[in-house]
């Protein structure tokens, strides 16, 4: 395969997810330092609109893998395929979200093709004898810095956030069509359905949010915030403590074991911001957070960062929302 660097891409069957396109803006900046060709492969089935969209999407090729099998996603299934599809001629790069999929499918991959895998990397690029990736420690408290010279083939996953997507030039790529390996469904386990999950309130699309974290103490709090949310026209989010300790359920769950978010604002109250958490709304064009810790990692990427009681700063929050909703 000619491109040195290719992207395993994630899509919802009519468009790219924001994760590859961020992928693509790392890839395209190791590849004009290495005057590397850069590629992504599609998996699925009657995705045209998906590779369409890739083929402009600053690529120089795109391999699109399209079969019935393919149509619900199964790790072993896909890659099966992938390890087939590369099997003759690795590339030097292989780049996957540190998402669901990214992470199920990319241990995996690296052992088929005999390569190493450096996952959670927060950024990565060329090195003068390699890459330089950066990856978070101790739950985000510490970012380490990792140069890597060794292995033909190298597996990454990367989280989102690191690098806009925006601004990428496109190549009018040349798209080849792969064909399904004969023992690519042989998987262990079989996915006989999928159930779309049905959400009472779908915090993706909120324009603001009222996210909490365990710093709110005690569940008899929750309906305090719940009314902030109401009073500011936005809807309530928390952290994971929040949902595993059952006080909301998981379809409130912002990070990379719940939703990632992008809302106009995103207010944070008693969330110290751990990598997975801050990986799922990093793209808030607006976070405001209150934390009595002035430590706490969510400040690191906060637009606007109150260190306090946050007892003390709702009310005058929830009075200042009432007072703006009279006025209108």
């Amino acid at each position: 395969m000619e491109p040195q660097v290719l992207i395993i891409a994630e899509h919802d069957g009519s468009a790219p997810d924001p994760t590859t396109l961020e992928l693509i803006a790392w890839g395209s900046q190791i590849a004009a330092e290495k005057s590397w060709k850069l590629g992504v492969m599609v998996l699925g089935h009657a995705m045209g609109t998906v590779v369409e969209a890739l083929r402009n999407s600053g690529v120089d090729a795109v391999y699109a893998l399209d079969d019935p099998a393919l149509a619900t996603f199964n790790a072993g299934t896909h890659v099966a395929a992938i390890a087939a599809a590369l099997s003759k001629d690795s590339p030097r790069v292989i780049l996957l979200g540190h998402s669901y999929l990214g992470i199920e499918m990319a241990s995996t991959i690296a052992v088929k093709l005999g390569a190493p895998l450096w996952s959670n990397c927060k950024t990565i690029k060329a090195g003068a004898d390699g890459f330089v990736v950066t990856r978070p420690m101790c739950g985000g408290a510490y970012v380490s810095t990792l140069e890597i010279t060794s292995a033909t083939c190298n597996v990454f996953t990367v989280q989102r956030g690191g690098l806009s997507a925006q601004g990428l030039t496109s190549k009018n790529a040349q798209v080849s069509t792969l064909a399904m390996p004969a023992d690519a469904d042989a998987a262990k386990i079989k996915v006989v359905g999928e159930t779309k999950a049905t959400f009472a309130e779908d915090i993706t699309q909120a324009d603001l949010l009222v996210s909490v974290g365990r710093g709110i103490g005690q569940q008899s709090q929750l309906d305090a915030f719940r009314d902030l949310a109401k009073a500011l026209g936005g809807s309530l989010s928390a952290s994971r403590p929040i949902v595993d300790s059952g006080w909301l359920p998981v379809d409130n769950q912002v990070g990379l074991s719940g939703r990632t978010v992008r809302p106009k604002v995103y207010l944070a109250f008693g969330i110290s911001g751990s990598a997975q958490h801050m990986a799922g709304m990093r793209d808030s064009k607006v976070i405001i957070a209150i934390n009595q810790d002035a430590n706490a990692p969510i400040f690191q990427i906060a637009h606007y960062g109150i260190v306090a009681d946050l007892f003390q700063i709702l009310p005058a929050l929830m009075d200042a929302a009432k007072e703006s909703a009279a006025a209108k």
